[in-house]
């Protein structure tokens, strides 16, 4: 195999494994990948609405409205009046909300790094630098 190819493989593959380690985070706390999604989309981008999560993920308007009514009933989400915007409402995180991402994503973090458990630190090092070049 090319290395081009087994890179673009290799990638797929973690790409695919780090689904399953959410997949397997995501029941202990009682929330649906796409919340957790959404939830981590609005702690980048405070001023969103629901027009932002819909064009992010894809998604319907009816099913952001679904979505946002479940996170707002769990206390994840509020929905506010736009600042700029009579007609659309922002959507803010909560604390609650914030608090339950930072505990998937640790929860999660754990998951992954288990996988570099038996690099050593050269190895990571390199690795490292291997990644900061990627252009994300």
């Amino acid at each position: 195999m090319e290395d081009d190819q087994f890179i673009t493989y290799k990638f797929r593959e973690i790409k695919n494994l780090l689904s399953s380690f959410l997949t397997q985070v995501l029941p202990d706390y009682h929330i649906s990948p796409i919340m957790m999604y959404s939830l981590e989309f609005l702690r980048k981008h405070p001023d969103s609405k629901a027009v932002d999560i819909a064009n992010e993920f894809g998604l319907t308007r009816g099913a952001v409205t679904q979505l946002l009514d479940k996170l707002e009933q769990e206390d994840l989400v509020v929905r506010k009046p736009h600042p700029t915007s009579r007609r659309s409402l922002q959507i803010q995180i909560t604390p609650k909300g914030n608090e339950l991402i930072k505990n998937i994503l640790n929860a999660y973090n754990n998951k992954i790094e288990r996988l570099f458990a038996h690099y050593s630190p050269e190895e990571l090092s390199s690795l490292r630098l291997l990644l900061e070049k990627l252009p994300l």
